[in-house]
């Protein structure tokens, strides 16, 4: 056999029981010839934006273990979209966590109005959170090149939310002066 100048990698994952299948998959590969390698194994486009940032890894990993690169891509159409499947169910993962931070971004603000907490360090506090989940969403936004999905959209409506309510709680610690005010300290004067 001569040496092969291509490789295919399959990442495959079988659920622990029934244990027998798990051995029948991983026997049938060693038949072939198939090695295991104990390394971590992830997945990422073949993309101009990404090549840099992989060599910058890659020479962090070689100074301290074993790098393998490999490009390849899809077999057939079901694997590519197995593939992107994968990457759109973790982009959705992320969204659901932003989404849930929002809701809880929202509920704190509304129990520091309950409590009457409402100085200007809270105000500059949940600022900064808000900053924060701005930047988050951006940065997930940035690597969902599979498809802008419904949860994007949502999280824009609830940053929005988010938004609103922060406006109502850094009211409430600077309250505006009301005309009657204004005149009744004039009227001291």
């Amino acid at each position: 056999m001569k040496k092969p100048s291509y490789w295919l990698v399959i990442l495959y994952d079988i659920p622990p029981e029934p244990s027998r299948l798990k051995v029948r998959v991983w026997r049938d590969f060693k038949r072939m010839g198939a090695v295991y390698p104990f390394m971590s194994v992830c997945i990422l486009p073949d993309i101009n934006e990404n090549r840099g940032e992989i060599e910058r890894i890659s020479k962090m990993i070689v100074k301290n273990g074993k790098l393998l690169r490999i490009r390849g891509s899809a077999i057939n159409e079901n694997d590519q979209g197995s593939i992107l499947q994968i990457f759109r169910t973790e982009r959705d993962k992320q969204y659901e966590e932003i989404l849930e931070e929002c809701q809880e971004f929202i509920d704190e603000i509304k129990l520091n109005i309950k409590n009457r907490k409402t100085t200007q360090e809270e105000v500059e506090e949940m600022e900064e959170v808000l900053n924060g989940l701005r930047r988050w969403f951006d940065r997930v936004k940035s690597l969902d090149w599979v498809q802008k999905g419904a949860a994007a959209t949502k999280i824009e409506k609830s940053l929005k939310k988010c938004e609103e309510t922060m406006g109502e709680f850094s009211d409430l610690s600077h309250p505006r002066r009301r005309n009657s005010d204004y005149r009744s300290e004039t009227i001291r004067d």
